[in-house]
């Protein structure tokens, strides 16, 4: 009764709790939140408290006191009496304060109890830092030595581990936190932990990672090691404030398994030939470009171990230091000590290296020494942020790299994505969404696709692993040409097509063709670009439909058809988009006698 009474408001909690107190002769239990003996709640259990919407909150004698939402029900008063063996004297509560307190103190027991069945991780062992431990004493031992906090940092770390996770994040929210690890690219819940833990946790974290524990106004970066089966990993910590306390984000580094070769990579069969003849000279630079975590740091890794040798110096300057090799000497910058990627780069060609890995190229000073690094007998490789090859040269112009300092410094340069691998253990054939299909460009109607339909060894993801998909941009002579007269970026990747270069997109339909991954997955990594289903009428600028030719603004009919699919083409074009074979226009000669650039007036729109 009570409840429907307060559900249809026709009562408030307050005239309720005030009737029960002066009707049954029993105390209120306050206004405020219950204050609890925690030793004292843990007499009854959550299943029977929420059963009988009370909970214990203190010893007054031989007498336990219990909180009763209705104190009237005689028969929760005998069941609480007999389930403790106490005499019960009960008092009255809100049913908000009642259950708030209930979800309080049984969700911080349940969190105990999960962190108490994980036992201790015998398997994760914090390292100490090699720098000096200057910490407050009395600061760690407050924070860091609570058992349960510690067990919880090392049942984080394990799971992270054995799942090969490469971030852990920890993220406070209002009533509890939220602790996901990223496997494949991807986030994936693991954990949630009452918000009463969020304070313990961070500070356990920061004082591993060196950090200032009384600071939480400010983001901090810190770092330490774990090792676990014999095997040391690096761990990054970033800490960030928010409106419930600060986001913990922590990279786990070098928790692979060893390095991979570039065929173990995903590198195409027919590709990596150019690949380990690129590696093999002894100067050149070769590039590595795509956005964060899509493996760029793996591959050149892999390149670099394909390369080294007893008779080969190999120097690499990195932020961070991602994996271990040996017979390398591995710089790691330091802005604040004035140890930048420029200022290392100037040192280490003066310690007589054959091969040196700038981790990333990011300003103009950066990218001058690497290239005049690259043309005077040294092999370079490097990273780059842009979406494609074709659009890093142009970044380079950018930066203010001379056109002539590309085309002879530059080897190869690869842009590249990493795709969840669909679960050998749970595929099955499916049919996509013709949508999608018909953004990826599908032209088999014929073909089975198949995935995973989520199985224990995928942890119902569908998906085990990864592989990566490629763009190779190799500098043919029309390529160099086209770069040398500061084409725009459609001349550039024509030329590349014409010169063999398949296309990211196109790399990506092949690993589908393969069975190697999903529709779906292609187009949650690979940016999608209108490939041209639309051009831009000649006379008037507005769009035109490629199947019919036509303007709709003016119609005019476009003049050139290709000579191999027969579909109309732009007069400017000098490669078809939908088959990629050479355009000749009627003013052309064959370009296999004159070459895409023969005639720069005709075949680049006037660029001379």
């Amino acid at each position: 009764m009570w409840k429907i009474l307060l559900a249809e408001n026709k009562i408030t909690e307050t005239w309720l709790a005030d009737f029960l107190s002066q009707r049954l002769h029993i105390p209120f239990a306050g206004a405020g939140p219950l204050v609890i003996d925690e030793e004292v709640a843990h007499r009854i259990t959550e299943s029977l408290a929420r059963q009988h919407e009370c909970i214990p909150v203190a010893v007054n004698g031989r007498h336990l006191v219990v909180a009763f939402v209705d104190p009237s029900d005689l028969a929760s008063v005998q069941a609480i009496e007999f389930f403790t063996g106490s005499k019960v004297q009960p008092v009255v509560g809100f049913r908000s304060q009642v259950l708030e307190a209930m979800e309080e103190h049984y969700s911080r027991a349940r969190a105990l109890d999960v962190i108490d069945r994980a036992g201790n991780q015998t398997d994760v062992q914090i390292l100490p830092s090699y720098e000096d431990l200057d910490l407050d004493e009395a600061a760690v031992m407050k924070t860091a030595a609570t058992p349960p906090i510690i067990k919880l940092v090392n049942m984080i770390m394990a799971e992270a581990l054995r799942e090969h996770a490469s971030d852990i994040h920890i993220e406070p929210g209002e009533h509890e936190i939220q602790i996901r690890l990223r496997v494949d690219g991807v986030l994936r819940d693991y954990l949630k932990a009452p918000a009463w833990l969020q304070s313990g946790l961070s500070s356990r974290l920061k004082i591993l990672s060196k950090l200032d524990i009384t600071e939480r106004r400010v983001p901090q970066d810190g770092r330490f090691k774990v090792r676990s089966d014999n095997r040391i990993t690096d761990l990054r910590i970033s800490t960030l404030p928010t409106q419930f306390g600060e986001k913990v984000v922590i990279r786990l580094l070098g928790s692979s398994e060893g390095i991979p070769t570039p065929d173990q990579l995903g590198v195409p069969a027919e590709e990596l030939p150019a690949v380990m003849e690129a590696v093999k000279q002894p100067q050149g630079m070769i590039i590595l470009t795509g956005p964060t975590g899509s493996g760029k740091t793996t591959t050149l890794y892999s390149l670099l171990n394909h390369k080294r040798s007893s008779e080969v110096n190999i120097v690499t300057v990195e932020d961070p230091i991602e994996y271990q090799l040996q017979g390398a000497n591995q710089v790691q910058i330091n802005p604040k000590a004035g140890l930048t990627f420029a200022a290392c780069l100037r040192s280490i060609l003066r310690q007589d290296p054959d091969t040196i890995l700038v981790g990333e190229i990011r300003d103009h000073e950066t990218a001058e020494i690497a290239f005049h690094a690259a043309m005077t007998g040294h092999l370079v490789l490097t990273s780059l942020h842009t979406n494609n090859s074709v659009a890093t040269i142009l970044r380079l112009l950018d930066l203010g790299i001379d056109p002539f300092m590309l085309t002879s410094s530059i080897t190869l340069v690869v842009a590249q994505r990493l795709v969840r691998v669909t679960c050998d253990a749970c595929r099955q054939n499916y049919n996509p969404d013709p949508r999608i299909l018909d953004r990826l460009g599908w032209d088999d109607p014929k073909f089975k696709f198949s995935r995973g339909k989520g199985c224990k060894a995928c942890h119902g993801t569908g998906f085990k692993g990864r592989v990566g998909i490629y763009e190779f941009l190799k500098m043919t002579p029309s390529v160099r040409e086209a770069i040398n007269q500061s084409a725009p970026e459609m001349v550039i990747r024509k030329a590349a097509v014409q010169s063999g270069m398949v296309m990211l997109l196109e790399a990506a339909r092949n690993k589908i063709r393969q069975g190697k991954t999903t529709p779906e997955e292609v187009m949650r990594v690979i940016q999608w670009v209108d490939e041209g289903k639309t051009s831009l009428c000649p006379q008037c600028g507005k769009p035109v439909s490629k199947k019919t030719g036509k303007c709709k603004q003016c119609e005019p009919k476009l003049k050139d058809a290709c000579t191999s699919c027969g579909k109309n083409l732009d007069p400017t074009w000098q490669v078809c988009p939908h088959c990629a074979a050479p355009v000749l226009h009627a003013e052309q000669e064959p370009l296999g006698k004159v070459g895409l650039l023969g005639n720069p007036r005709k075949t680049l729109g006037g660029i001379q």
